[in-house]
């Protein structure tokens, strides 16, 4: 079976350049790409809109690519006063992802609530959406996050021990909580493996940020620039440009028989001209793990 390598559609790409990302996704090579839902006005209001998935039907047909789904901006499963409107934000990014044959859709763990209700409120709406999912044949799959420790994203899909619910291992997330919380990074790949249905790849230094725990509307406007010469935090720059032990790592997942799509998550579009050597670099890395 051939290894998909897949890359991120750049974050903030609307209707107007989304065929041109996919377009150049393709001539660099990649076999899959993943959106995030919010980059389309796809939903609105908790609602799907029609005219702009009928749009994106056309778009990605265009291309040779395997699809997948990243859930939109603003997601928050513990919120209870807006839990309504959640709850219909998430069933209509399954109904996208099955229109659209994306698969499979990733979630955030996010934080931990010590609120018992708030936690309550996450397990419950997953399993309702992977029952919901599975009749639509999409696969849900939680993703760690590098402000929290990646047990908790692990021992959420052991709890909900759901056939429609995998992990989401990013394994720069990974690096960074592996820093600040002060655990070994390949033991936790070890850990995680078994479960892993699908993979973030991209790379950092290492560097915990408490602005995107303390302000994550000011963290979300730091300049990419400053971000990357002063190493801050999540900067998702391309695999192997970084500290984490990436090739160690793929050697613990292709031992573990992992099968899914080896998806690089950085900002691609930043890198363009680059993007084609990238991607020979990780296939060279996946081939000799």
């Amino acid at each position: 079976m051939k290894v998909k390598v897949g890359v991120n559609v750049p974050g903030g790409t609307g209707l107007d350049k989304l065929d041109g990302a996919l377009e150049r996704i393709t001539e660099d090579g990649f076999d899959a790409a993943e959106l995030n839902l919010s980059s389309c006005p796809l939903i609105i209001g908790g609602r799907l809109m029609e005219p702009v998935l009928n749009y994106m039907k056309q778009v990605l047909k265009k291309y040779p690519l395997v699809y997948t789904a990243h859930a939109g901006y603003g997601m928050d499963l513990r919120n209870l006063e807006d839990r309504d409107l959640q709850h219909a934000v998430l069933f209509a990014s399954i109904d996208a992802c099955a229109a659209l044959n994306l698969n499979p859709l990733n979630i955030h763990y996010e934080e931990y609530s010590r609120k018992k209700p708030e936690e309550d409120a996450f397990f419950r709406q997953v399993r309702e959406a992977a029952d919901y999912a599975e009749q639509k044949k999409v696969r849900i799959n939680i993703e760690n996050i590098e402000v929290e420790h990646y047990r908790y994203a692990l021992d959420a899909v052991k709890k909900l021990s759901h056939p429609n619910v995998g992990m989401t291992l990013d394994l720069g997330h990974l690096f960074i909580s592996s820093r600040y919380f002060g655990y070994d990074y390949l033991e936790a790949v070890k850990e995680c493996a078994p479960f892993v249905r699908h993979l973030h790849i991209n790379d950092n230094n290492g560097v915990f940020e408490p602005m995107r725990l303390s302000n994550m509307q000011l963290y979300n406007t730091l300049d990419k620039g400053y971000r990357f010469a002063f190493s801050r935090g999540d900067i998702h720059i391309p695999p192997f440009w970084g500290d984490a032990p990436l090739k160690e790592a793929f050697t613990i997942l292709k031992e573990a028989d992992y099968k899914g799509i080896w998806l690089c998550e950085y900002y691609s579009h930043l890198f363009h001209p680059l993007n084609a050597d990238i991607l020979k670099r990780v296939r060279k890395e996946i081939r000799e793990a």
